[in-house]
């Protein structure tokens, strides 16, 4: 599966492949590249695929002959992460990943000033000069994970827990949702955002709301959070579906699923295509299931609590939404999923 979403993925990030900006067409086969995250690279989520994915560039292109230096900095405040980048910019860094949507600032700010490094930002507005944004389209996946989870639930309603009310990450939440009302157009969903990455307890009181009003199947829209997230669902004998990476072993009698958004694979290829000279000027890198980024990975010790027909209709709607059939919309108002016509959602 993996490897059939690498090569789709890599398709997707080549098509109309041009030189770049003379700026950055000449480097040499060593090259350094810095990483800067939301959170810890080691915190089994969004910062750590991230990370996976820089390391596997790094893999890649020592087969073909050029050997980079990573280095990485971790938990920032944007405008840490700008000082980190202008820092590792006047060291000579070819390319500087900043693995966090609030750093789209210091992206822009810093890569008007150092023309010769390039600057990849996730889930920005734009790309423009030796700045390239990539994006995730989570809200894919997480349809699929809302509809999962509606047809698992027993109560009837079904909750998201996010980290912050931007971009992507309302996608995601969103996502959820209008899965959810796909799977049973009855069923009540919940969101709450916590304004934060890796406050445990934070996520856990805002899970726990939810399952007061009802909710019994809870999905992780954030980060190290998240372990607060399966404490109130283990703790009430609830369900969570995790987010990013297979965070299965982290709650084994608690997450159903993890939403898989293939982020090493997106930033592997970023990476490589930057340090290659391949990134094409101004485009933006947006790559759904269609392009390889999304998959559901299943928690073995509770795949077998699936209904036979369940998982078979999952596979069904993710087929569909790889093929076009069903588009997923990128909902970026909290609630809003709540009055999106369901009809709308089938390909014209």
């Amino acid at each position: 599966m993996e490897m059939k979403n690498l090569k789709r993925l890599r398709a997707t990030l080549v098509i109309g492949t041009v030189s770049i900006l003379g700026t950055t067409a000449g480097w040499a086969k060593d090259a350094k590249v810095a990483y800067i995250p939301c959170g810890q690279v080691n915190d089994g989520s969004w910062s750590q695929a991230g990370y996976d994915g820089v390391k596997a560039a790094k893999d890649a292109l020592a087969k073909s002959g050029t050997n980079i230096t990573v280095d990485y900095s971790e938990n920032l405040s944007p405008s840490q992460a700008e000082v980190a980048a202008r820092d590792y910019a006047t060291k000579g860094y070819q390319t500087v990943v900043l693995h966090c949507g609030t750093f789209a600032n210091a992206a822009y700010n810093a890569g008007k000033d150092f023309p010769n490094t390039n600057f990849l930002i996730v889930v920005a507005p734009k790309s423009v000069g030796n700045v390239w944004t990539y994006i995730p389209a989570m809200q894919d996946i997480s349809f699929v994970a809302g509809y999962l989870a509606s047809k698992m639930s027993k109560s009837g309603a079904v909750g998201v827990v996010a980290s912050y009310n931007f971009s992507n990450i309302t996608w995601q939440a969103e996502g959820f949702r209008l899965g959810a009302r796909y799977g049973n157009p009855k069923i009540k969903t919940y969101s709450n955002y916590i304004n934060s990455f890796d406050d445990a307890g934070k996520a856990k009181e805002a899970a726990q709301a939810e399952i007061d009003s009802g909710a019994d199947v809870i999905y992780s829209a954030t980060d190290q959070a998240s372990r607060g997230i399966y404490a109130a669902a283990e703790t009430n004998g609830n369900l969570a579906i995790a987010s990013y990476s297979d965070q299965s072993k982290l709650s084994p009698k608690t997450v159903l699923a993890s939403a898989l958004a293939n982020i090493p694979l997106l930033v592997e290829e970023m990476v490589s295509n930057s340090v290659s000279g391949k990134l094409v000027a101004d485009k933006v890198y947006s790559v759904g299931m269609a392009g390889g980024i999304g998959d559901l990975a299943m928690n073995p010790e509770l795949s077998k609590t699936i209904p036979p027909e369940v998982a078979k209709d999952v596979q069904t709607l993710m087929a569909a939404i790889k093929s076009g059939q069903i588009k997923v919309p990128a909902i970026s108002e909290p609630g809003q999923s709540e009055k999106y016509d369901l009809s709308e959602l089938k390909a014209k």
